[in-house]
């Protein structure tokens, strides 16, 4: 198992897949962080976060995002939340360890 680190990652289709998977947990997760409570404490409106988390369902929006918003976005929530971790297991699945 290894650590992702978004910062280190240059294709937006997994960036998008990682920041839909990262929303889930975070709302799933015991801290039951809502997406306009995550909106208001990171600063990002719930509109961008959701546009960047689909990305990977709409590729044809890919032109308008830059590598640079994700890695904000992620920074941001990580900052916010720095107990909530993720991990890819030799399989290619992503685990989250809160």
């Amino acid at each position: 198992m290894r650590r992702l680190r978004p910062g280190s990652l240059r294709d937006k289709k997994r960036l998008s897949e990682l920041l839909d998977l990262y929303l889930r947990a975070l709302r799933e997760s015991p801290l039951q962080v809502s997406l306009r409570r995550l909106s208001y404490d990171s600063g990002i409106p719930e509109r961008i976060l959701c546009r960047l988390a689909s990305l990977y369902r709409n590729p044809a929006d890919e032109v308008h995002v830059r590598l640079e918003d994700y890695y904000i976005v992620f920074a941001n929530i990580q900052f916010r939340y720095p107990t909530v971790k993720m991990y890819e297991r030799p399989d290619g699945q992503v685990f989250f360890k809160i």
